[in-house]
């Protein structure tokens, strides 16, 4: 059942866009960088712009959905009585890379019903790209439709998100890295993890895994990649829902079992 009716894409396309105005303000300027640790687990820095860009989104999102909740990145959850809706917001992800100038980042707004992706939105500010789909009506690259790939393993590009914390979930990535890569064509690390998972809803990487991080960071690219028909889930094959611990999206069936495997070492 499609939970989305009305065009959102049109709706939320002028106010991402504008925030991504509000980040590259902020692009090799001087930033005060802050680093996000708790509970002992480093998640990175928090700069001006990430604070610029949450505010304005939070404040122009808000109103069009009557009482959804919001959950955003650095302010936390907004919970709002009687609503199944929630909006999903990262507002710079990336900010490691924006931080030292790199240019690999965007802005993330996502959708979910009760507790469900419908929506989902990813802007690189940079590129003027905007990703965009919603449940059951495709997905988009600035108005033209897109699909993921169907390439073989063999030939695919695998992007992976590595954790900042050095815990043993990191090193098991690693060991999981070094086992892919001798099925896979290339393997790259960007840094900016909803990009990336845009980027395999395109077909311009065949997948993309990481650990240990936030529903912020992938529930507009589950939409986004299942509207591009591909495949999404946990190391174990399970759909991911709030509280995940691993992820993967992959562009096809095919790549996504095999992936799976050799996370699982059933070679």
């Amino acid at each position: 059942m499609i939970h989305v009716k009305r065009d959102l894409a049109s709706e939320v396309a002028p106010i991402i866009k504008e925030a991504g105005k509000i980040v590259l303000s902020y692009f090799h300027g001087r930033l005060t960088r802050e680093h996000k640790v708790t509970q002992g687990v480093d998640h990175g820095f928090v700069t001006q712009a990430d604070l610029a860009s949450e505010k304005y989104l939070k404040q122009e999102l808000t109103p069009l959905i009557e009482s959804a909740s919001i959950l955003a990145e650095e302010s936390g959850n907004t919970e709002t009585a009687n609503s199944d809706y929630c909006w999903v917001i990262d507002p710079l992800d990336g900010t490691t890379n924006f931080a030292h100038g790199l240019p690999y980042f965007c802005i993330s707004v996502g959708l979910t019903y009760k507790k469900n992706p419908v929506f989902g939105m990813i802007y690189q500010p940079l590129t003027d790209e905007l990703f965009y789909a919603t449940q059951g009506k495709g997905a988009f690259l600035n108005g033209k439709p897109i699909t993921a790939s169907q390439a073989p393993l063999e030939k695919s590009l695998l992007v992976v998100g590595l954790p900042y914390s050095k815990d043993r979930a990191y090193n098991q990535l690693l060991e999981s890295t070094f086992e892919i890569a001798h099925h896979v064509y290339a393997i790259r690390n960007f840094g900016a993890v909803a990009l990336d998972i845009a980027y395999v809803s395109a077909g311009r990487a065949e997948g993309t895994i990481f650990q240990e991080l936030e529903w912020w960071d992938v529930v507009a690219g589950i939409v986004l990649v299942t509207e591009a028909g591909g495949q999404v889930s946990d190391f174990q094959g399970r759909p991911i829902a709030k509280g995940y611990k691993s992820f993967i999206a992959t562009g096809n069936a095919q790549v996504h079992e095999k992936l799976l495997n050799l996370l699982n070492k059933q070679v």
